[in-house]
């Protein structure tokens, strides 16, 4: 994923590399005497990464299958990178949540993804996943790094075109939405939230997204509380369903953009690293 800074006086991208543990279950899964032996010196290294040279353009597959649960027991609470950084924490992947207590302090926001704003037949709207949220993995992870903001991942679950359309129409319905995200948040004690919505509505209609973000990210802002956007990259020949439009107009409103780069792309055929660049690339129009 790419992180973008929103204040365009700064302009930067930080690339974040996550180091899979899968790998090595992929390429040879390990033995439980294997298991063992390495749970046991796993946390051997005292020096970084850089220290031990392993941080070069072209790494071999064995550095990585070797070293990639390997870190230095001296920098866990030592935050090297200057600038922000930021990491999504799924329910589906309990490791996740260890490395966010682990190596807390590295990071500026952990985003789980736990939201859904969800219609009811009531015709009132209601924030879905609250079933996900771990009070206590929470807390964890603010006691090992007092600077870390905790910004949940929200999406629109069971919307169409219509209700969009509806919703955004109807002052009355768009201050109930903002309410109900505002509301739940701030109850929640999380510093703010990460809407992803961009995507589902492939480019159509994107007043309609316009407002609804703005509207979401005002109530936010007037409880101290931050709003991040999703948006997809610019990769041809798919087309471009979020341009410098779009970034102009809602950049004095997000904090930071997320562009979703993943780690392969049927359109470029291209995986992991070389996806990435060309995502970045194609995108680079949009932040100038």
């Amino acid at each position: 994923h790419y992180f973008i800074q929103s204040n365009l006086s700064m302009r930067w991208i930080l690339v974040l590399v996550t180091c899979v543990s899968w790998v090595v279950a992929t390429i040879e899964p390990p033995s439980k005497s294997d298991k063992k032996n390495r749970k046991a010196d796993q946390r051997v290294e005292f020096k970084s990464v850089i220290d031990r040279g392993l941080v070069k353009s072209e790494p071999h597959w064995s550095e990585i299958t070797k070293h990639h649960d390997r870190y230095s027991v001296n920098l866990v609470d030592k935050k090297s990178f200057k600038q922000d950084l930021f990491g999504f924490v799924t329910p589906w992947n309990n490791h996740g949540y260890d490395v966010a207590k682990t190596f807390g302090a590295k990071f500026n926001y952990i985003s789980p993804v736990w939201l859904q704003l969800v219609p009811t037949s009531k015709g009132t709207f209601k924030i879905g996943g609250g079933h996900d949220i771990d009070a206590g993995w929470i807390r964890d992870v603010k006691n090992n790094s007092t600077g870390v903001r905790i910004v949940p991942r929200l999406i629109l679950e069971r919307w169409s075109l219509s209700l969009l359309k509806q919703v955004v129409s109807s002052e009355s319905e768009l201050l109930h939405v903002v309410q109900t995200v505002v509301d739940f948040c701030s109850d929640e004690g999380f510093h703010g939230v990460v809407l992803e919505m961009w995507r589902q509505f492939g480019g159509r209609e994107k007043p309609l997204l316009h407002k609804l973000i703005q509207s979401v990210s005002e109530g936010m802002t007037e409880r101290g509380m931050s709003t991040l956007l999703v948006i997809p990259p610019g990769v041809k020949p798919m087309p471009e369903i979020f341009d410098k439009f779009d970034f102009q107009i809602l950049q004095p409103y997000i904090e930071k953009f997320i562009m979703m780069t993943y780690d392969h792309h049927q359109a470029t055929g291209k995986a992991g690293y070389f996806h990435t660049g060309t995502c970045v690339r194609g995108s680079s129009g949009h932040f100038k």
